[in-house]
């Protein structure tokens, strides 16, 4: 059966309907490991942070709880950079039990429980250096989302 083309403006019209979280996490399927986002793919006006921080799945994210999972991630990497990956692998992977139950109790939207996920299984790519550039940029997206999301939700 002939299906017709869709037009621009019907293709922007389905991205309307999916949620901005989605259509950056098709962007993150499509990388091998997290280091190849660029730091302005990131960061810029209308990036990927930005476009985090503005969906409205993001409006019942409790600052408190991405400050808790951002203050846990700038730890780890602190220690990254003094004692290498096998020193903060335990930790870095007890995140997501730790997402999952604010999940749970209704603390953590579901889609960014799964952004975070995917965002995690592309820093545990490649060899310990890899890893290290990985968990960088990790660092820096959610560096940016938090920052995107204290703009755009205030202290909601």
């Amino acid at each position: 059966m002939y299906k017709p083309e869709r037009s621009k403006g019907g293709a922007r019209q389905e991205e309307r309907r999916n949620s901005a979280i989605d259509v950056v996490m098709r962007r993150l399927e499509a990388l091998d490991n997290l280091s190849q986002l660029s730091e302005k793919e990131i960061a810029e006006e209308g990036g990927l942070a930005e476009e985090i921080a503005k969906a409205r799945e993001m409006k019942d994210l409790k600052p408190t709880q991405l400050r808790k999972l951002f203050d846990k991630i700038k730890a780890n990497e602190r220690e990254l950079k003094d004692k290498g990956w096998s020193a903060v692998e335990a930790d870095f992977y007890l995140i997501r039990p730790k997402l999952a139950y604010a999940k749970a109790r209704k603390l953590v939207p579901d889609k960014f429980f799964k952004l975070m996920d995917l965002s995690m299984k592309k820093v545990d790519r490649g060899d310990d250096e890899e890893k290290k550039e990985n968990y960088g940029r990790f660092v820096q997206f959610l560096e940016a989302i938090v920052a995107y999301h204290k703009y755009y939700n205030g202290g909601n």
